[in-house]
């Protein structure tokens, strides 16, 4: 079976989302083997231990995206997080290779 990171992006989720969690709960039910990663409760001050999550994005199969669209883009915390993780030699790059192979959806 493949191995699923499920990574929520919503910078508030408890207090301000109400669709968002909606489909993240039922995300979860349907998918109970899946790694969550939710990025408010990881990081709320915005620093991301880069290694552990680029440890998770290469153990993934497949990794999930769900997130709010604010003004056609996503919200600042998951920006910062690809900025931070998303490396030259780690997911690009002559050397970027550890995420080939992998299933994305948003």
């Amino acid at each position: 079976m493949n191995k699923i990171l499920l990574v929520s992006g919503h910078p508030d989720f408890e207090k301000e989302s109400v669709a968002n969690r909606a489909a993240f709960e039922t995300l979860i039910k349907l998918l109970p083997e899946a790694e969550v990663n939710r990025l408010d409760v990881l990081s709320p001050n915005y620093i991301f231990d880069v290694e552990k999550e680029q440890a998770k994005l290469v153990e993934a199969d497949v990794i999930v995206f769900q997130y709010p669209i604010f003004w056609y883009g996503m919200p600042a915390l998951l920006q910062k997080w690809i900025e931070d993780v998303f490396l030259n030699g780690f997911s690009h790059g002559p050397k970027g290779k550890a995420l080939v192979g992998k299933n994305w959806y948003y």
